[in-house]
């Protein structure tokens, strides 16, 4: 029986469409992603479906699913930090960072992650928990990437 990844020619998965996300109301969620991260819906919002779909600006689908249950996206990794589910890549890391303090989201500090770049955690309304992340090395100038992190992390 030949191995999967040579029958389908490599990888098989290209990459990740749509995330979902528990929330408690999916309207006011969504307005939420709009107004911080000028998200737009990928298909009209219908209440009916008890979720709001939004797009990311590579394509990917955001998905609030309404839950009764409890809402959290969070699992302790083995030391019991709560990770999050995952990392959304950004550009302007700095100017998002900002907006999203003077708009009153809840964020962790900004960290300097050597080659991963730089990241920050910020939490939805519900508390879902999610992280952001600029390789600043790889998408700016080496000047600019050392002006920023200069400037983030008052670097002499």
């Amino acid at each position: 029986m030949p191995e999967a990844s040579q029958e389908w020619g490599g990888n098989a998965l290209k990459a990740v469409c749509s995330v979902y996300v528990p929330v408690k109301n999916a309207l006011r969620s969504a307005e939420w992603w709009r107004r911080n991260f000028g998200l737009e819906f990928a298909v009209p919002y219908n209440p009916s479906e008890a979720q709001a779909i939004l797009r990311l600006s590579d394509g990917q689908w955001l998905h609030l699913v309404e839950t009764e249950g409890e809402v959290d996206s969070q699992f302790p990794d083995k030391t019991g930090y709560p990770m999050f589910r995952f990392t959304f890549e950004v550009r302007g890391i700095e100017h998002l960072y900002g907006r999203l303090r003077s708009n009153g989201v809840r964020t962790d500090e900004l960290q300097d992650r050597s080659s991963c770049g730089i990241n920050f955690v910020f939490y939805d309304p519900d508390g879902n928990k999610f992280d952001v992340n600029e390789v600043v090395d790889v998408h700016r100038t080496p000047e600019e990437a050392a002006r920023v992190k200069a400037h983030l992390f008052h670097y002499a």
